[in-house]
């Protein structure tokens, strides 16, 4: 078993950046392509996730230490601490059900696609930890490996059926031709984003505030264009965070750059995708006449939408106050808050890109995170605990905003294990 878990963790410390080239080479050969053209398209997409990943972590770089500072400086004291994304990741991929649970995923793919179930090919294997850190918990508490792995069914199942129906905005709103966003943590939440969206259609007053791109552009003029909001977003946080001037100056230039720079670097990778697209699409229509074939992948790619970091960056203020204000919060949300934007493009895309309802949106999406993080608050400890992780001083016990975003992965344990105990 050591052997085997030590292969996952090789795959998950390789990267991304090295195992797509490969992943959409072989995609392309499988698909009829050359081997050259094949592996010029893997090594675009590679080149483009290095690119995002760099500017991804400009912008985390910059923001971190704003974070930390606007905790301390408004003494927020909880007893949960927000470990992470990456913390979180680690503890998933390190459980003895990992190998089960990896093969189960894929296998639910497969069938759903020869079943014409799902239209969503789903190669985003890093984000296989999402269902694995909710089939380990299952595990560690039902000790029934059949529950554990039935969730990751039911989760997936559930999240490619969501991918498929979310593809059209997508490709419309984001510009992502033939690709879909197989992501629990962002795609989960257009359960709540598209209603959501639709009452706010129907409030009087409400339903004419629009907030899109061109709108804002046309009124505030260079003021409205992304690198200007970054500027002005980036140096707020920090001025209210109370750092030096020299950091403040800093943060909004590093902020700016973030957002005129990722979406170039998403265009970059979708070049790189466009002759797998296209030939999957072609390969498709050759066996199976009629249907279609996405590409599942890691939703970072819908952060090259201004106004979806735009809110991700504007809820890092209000995380902290509904932290403080919320009755029954238990997290204090820190390590994640930076990843805010890849939970809030829901919150953006039911709308078509109108930033006013991605606020109202957010905050709720933000107010169930919170609420879920400290449910799992209990779990995610033990699980800690069990792989061997030092609980940070201070804190009694750890979770991650990131499990809070997986809400309704939430609702399949407690069901589950509801079911689990009956036996």
């Amino acid at each position: 078993m050591h052997i085997i878990l030590d292969f996952f963790q090789y795959i998950i410390n390789i990267g991304v950046s090295v195992m797509m080239p490969i992943i959409i080479t072989v995609l392309g050969l499988i698909f009829g392509n050359k081997l050259s053209s094949s592996f010029k398209s893997g090594l675009t997409v590679g080149l483009g996730f290095v690119g995002l990943n760099a500017i991804t972590a400009l912008m985390i770089d910059a923001i971190s230490p704003v974070t930390r500072a606007l905790v301390k400086q408004y003494n927020f004291q909880l007893t949960a601490t927000d470990m992470g994304w990456g913390v979180g990741a680690s503890l998933a991929w390190g459980t003895e059900v990992v190998p089960f649970v990896f093969l189960t995923i894929i296998a639910t793919n497969v069938i759903m696609i020869l079943f014409n179930w799902t239209k969503t090919m789903d190669v985003d294997i890093w984000n296989f930890w999402e269902p694995m850190a909710i089939a380990s918990a299952l595990y560690l508490t039902t000790r029934n490996l059949f529950i554990a792995l039935l969730s990751a069914v039911i989760n997936m199942a559930i999240i490619f059926k969501i991918a498929d129906w979310t593809q059209k905005d997508v490709d419309e709103v984001l510009g992502l031709e033939g690709i879909s966003f197989p992501h629990l943590q962002s795609t989960g939440w257009a359960l709540i984003g598209y209603p959501l969206n639709w009452i706010l259609d129907r409030i009087p007053g409400i339903k004419n505030i629009s907030w899109t791109p061109e709108k804002v552009q046309n009124k505030l003029g260079i003021f409205g264009e992304p690198m200007f909001m970054g500027l002005f977003i980036g140096g707020g946080l920090a001025a209210v965070a109370r750092m030096p001037v020299a950091t403040v100056l800093q943060t909004a230039v590093k902020i700016a750059a973030s957002l005129v720079l990722i979406p170039k670097m998403v265009a970059l990778l979708m070049d790189g995708l466009t002759l797998i697209s296209e030939s999957a699409q072609e390969w498709m229509q050759k066996r199976f006449p009629g249907r279609q074939l996405y590409i599942g992948l890691d939703s970072a790619l819908g952060i090259g939408h201004p106004y979806v970091l735009t809110t991700g960056l504007l809820m890092i203020p209000f995380a902290l106050v509904l932290a403080f204000i919320l009755p029954g919060n238990k997290v204090l949300p820190l390590a994640d808050l930076t990843a805010l934007p890849y939970f809030m493009i829901f919150a953006i895309l039911p709308s078509k890109g109108n930033l006013f309802r991605g606020l109202i949106s957010g905050i709720l999406f933000t107010i169930i995170i919170l609420y879920c993080a400290s449910y799992a608050a209990p779990i995610v400890t033990q699980l800690a605990v069990q792989v061997g992780y030092h609980l940070p001083k201070g804190s009694t016990q750890v979770t991650s905003l990131a499990v809070g975003a997986q809400w309704y992965t939430w609702i399949i344990y407690w069901i589950l294990g509801k079911f689990a105990a009956l036996f």
